[in-house]
């Protein structure tokens, strides 16, 4: 593993900015449908669960003497015995699946953005996205958490902006009516798919500097990504005269000011850049490491699928959304807990205190995340 070593602020900015992707720009879309009551219930939920699910994941990592990378903590912990070598290899291929899809989602959200601020053909905007963030992750951890500062940074203060200039451009109230039950479970399950960051956790585990402090950190970037998510839904819903299907589109439209739309443009590219790094950096750990290539053909393996698939599909970046929501939850339920329970049993001062051995919290984390792949089926129009 590298000797590069980061501080909390870089972890808790790797954190935030790994989670602050697609969610935050596609929830306004799907909380309009619903009501108020209904969107605190879908964010309060996915916000405990998700807390619970990242301190797992930092446990597990930190419990880990092969912990450069996820799929290498689980052969550890998950996937030895008998069949133990074929688990990993089927693993291994869902993974790099999640991880591809994850990618092209934010390589189509980053390029129709691009193609507008630039006035350019959305083929051409993919391929300058691609080459801009995909060379980043080159830089490795010490680069990303330079990048993700500066970043999630950017995002804070566009969204500062925001608040302000909504305030001047109100087109709407907010209903305060629960929505339908069913809309509610996709609003909670893009809430979780805006949360996770799995790669992120397991990157800033093994990186930082205070191991003490993971706790804190892991639980700062994730309350840092709801808030700014938070905030960001509300301004866009009520200032919106159309609510699109990425936010800061018809957001810019209804200020209908140059700056703001350059805003808008560069909030959105940060988020699309940040949660690119994060989980191509993750791609290329996982290939470098089992695979057992040379750094260079790793990242090629990890990044040069991901602009060609995105040149080639039609799928619509929700639809996209929708099935890595799916994905991840799969992973969570059947990987990630039982590996964890497997890590905790021997730790003494696990981070989630007197419940991380609980088999009813782990059910009950395990119920919420089969919810959370059942609303990945919900159609959202």
């Amino acid at each position: 593993m590298r000797t590069d070593k980061i501080t909390n602020l870089e972890g808790i900015m790797i954190i935030a900015g790994s989670g602050i992707g697609t969610g935050i720009l596609t929830l306004p879309y799907v909380i309009n449908k619903i009501g108020i009551f209904g969107t605190l219930t879908a964010i309060i939920i996915a916000y405990f669960v998700s807390a619970v699910l990242y301190l797992m994941i930092c446990e597990m990592t930190r419990n880990s003497k092969n912990s450069k990378e996820l799929l290498g903590i689980l052969n550890e912990h998950l996937f030895f015995g008998k069949f133990g070598k074929i688990l990993s290899i089927i693993f291994f291929i869902v993974l790099i699946l999640m991880i591809l899809q994850n990618l092209i989602v934010y390589i189509l959200c980053g390029s129709e953005i691009l193609a507008n601020l630039l006035s350019i053909n959305i083929k051409l905007s993919k391929i300058i996205f691609y080459i801009i963030s995909s060379l980043v992750i080159l830089c490795g951890i010490k680069g990303i958490s330079n990048g993700e500062k500066i970043s999630v940074s950017l995002i804070s203060l566009v969204i500062i902006i925001l608040s302000f200039l909504s305030l001047f451009h109100i087109q709407r109230g907010i209903t305060l009516n629960f929505g339908n039950i069913e809309k509610v479970l996709a609003v909670y399950g893009l809430f979780m798919f805006a949360f996770s960051s799995i790669f992120s956790l397991v990157q800033v585990t093994n990186y930082l500097k205070e191991k003490k402090d993971i706790k804190k950190v892991a639980l700062t970037g994730l309350s840092i990504n709801a808030i700014l998510t938070i905030v960001f839904a509300y301004i866009t819903i009520i200032s919106s005269k159309k609510i699109t299907t990425i936010a800061t589109i018809g957001l810019s439209d209804t200020i209908n000011n140059s700056f703001i739309k350059i805003l808008c443009s560069l909030f959105v590219l940060s988020a699309m850049f940040s949660s690119y790094w994060t989980s191509g950096l993750a791609f290329t750990d996982i290939v470098e490491n089992e695979l057992k290539t040379k750094r260079r053909t790793a990242w090629i393996i990890s990044t040069i699928p991901t602009i060609i698939i995105a040149l080639l599909l039609p799928m619509s970046i929700l639809d996209f959304i929708q099935i890595g929501a799916g994905a991840l939850s799969i992973i969570l339920v059947l990987v990630i807990i039982p590996a964890y329970y497997h890590a905790v049993k021997k730790e003494k001062e696990p981070l989630l205190g007197n419940i991380a051995k609980s088999k009813i919290l782990l059910i009950t984390i395990s119920v919420f995340i089969i919810i959370m792949a059942i609303s990945s089926l919900i159609p959202i129009d």
